[in-house]
């Protein structure tokens, strides 16, 4: 396919539809104001922009990729809100800068990034990085190599499968509904939430500085677990024998101990409980959890 580009002229309200072919990823940058992708079943991309100050919407395609941006009246960058409906086998890399991005349905590859703006996925395939600095980001129903992270503000995730790591420094990690051999979680200022499978075999990390773990443990699990903290305790909903023992460094094994368990935190609580047993999220908060006793 030869590289085509399309610039349609001077209107704060643009609609356009062009065709597309497997093989091409869509990328779309804004700058200032907001991206939101659904899916739908043809084979074509709909731009729908919307913008005070846009002064032309620009759309180029090649073999490889249909990249849009909006531009002002003047040249520089608009405030632009993009509603786009693309097939959902197209991989997305979207950018920005003050910029919120909410995806919905995606069947491949997403790739999101933004300074200051949430970001909120449902769906995606193979690869999943999705990033903000000032912004939570969520994700849900994807499956494959996943890489979600913020910097001052909550990470969540549910209803996925394959290697996940989360971080984030200012802020919580939850993570709910996890199908995975291979999890790492870590922030700074913040608790680690997880339920989710632990496998024979499987890998999990979950690390915090100031905040608590929390860690559903399914049924006949078989790991070796080894939980670190210096200035916090450990609390576990059955009871556990210790194998190995340096201060509140220690190590036990849960069955046959085949998968491997990691848990620190330097000066909150770890926290073993059964499935469906986590605690409830304080209303309000970044991070922080209601005490176990006083959900009773």
């Amino acid at each position: 396919m030869l590289a085509l580009a399309l610039v349609l002229l001077a209107a704060p309200t643009q609609d356009t539809t062009v065709a597309v072919q497997r093989g091409q990823r869509l990328e779309i940058s804004a700058q200032t104001g907001e991206i939101v992708v659904h899916t739908w079943g043809r084979s074509a991309v709909r731009v729908q922009a919307t913008g005070g100050n846009l002064g032309r919407l620009s759309i180029d395609q090649s073999a490889a990729a249909v990249s849009i941006r909006g531009f002002s009246a003047r040249g520089g960058p608009a405030r632009v809100h993009f509603d786009l409906t693309v097939p959902a086998w197209m991989s997305l890399r979207l950018s920005g800068v003050n910029t919120t991005m909410r995806v919905t349905g995606a069947e491949a590859a997403v790739t999101v990034e933004t300074v200051s703006g949430d970001v909120e996925v449902t769906g995606g395939n193979e690869l999943v990085s999705l990033r903000s600095v000032e912004g939570a980001v969520t994700l849900a129903g994807a499956k494959g190599k996943l890489d979600v992270g913020s910097v001052n503000s909550d990470v969540t995730v549910h209803d996925v499968s394959g290697d996940l790591q989360a971080e984030t420094v200012n802020g919580a990690v939850f993570l709910e509904k996890v199908q995975s051999d291979n999890v790492e979680a870590n922030t700074v200022n913040g608790d680690v939430v997880y339920e989710g499978t632990i496998r024979p075999n499987g890998r999990y990390r979950f690390v915090t500085h100031n905040g608590d773990v929390t860690v559903a443990v399914p049924e006949a699990t078989s790991a070796l677990v080894s939980v670190s903290t210096f200035q916090g305790d450990f609390e576990s909903a059955f009871p556990v024998t210790l194998t190995e023992r340096h201060g509140k460094r220690f190590d036990f094994t849960l069955g046959s101990g085949s998968a491997r368990v990691d848990l620190e935190s330097f000066g909150g609580t770890i926290r073993l409980v059964r499935p469906g047993a986590l605690p409830a999220r304080a209303p309000g908060s970044s991070g922080e959890h209601k005490d176990m006793d006083d959900q009773e």
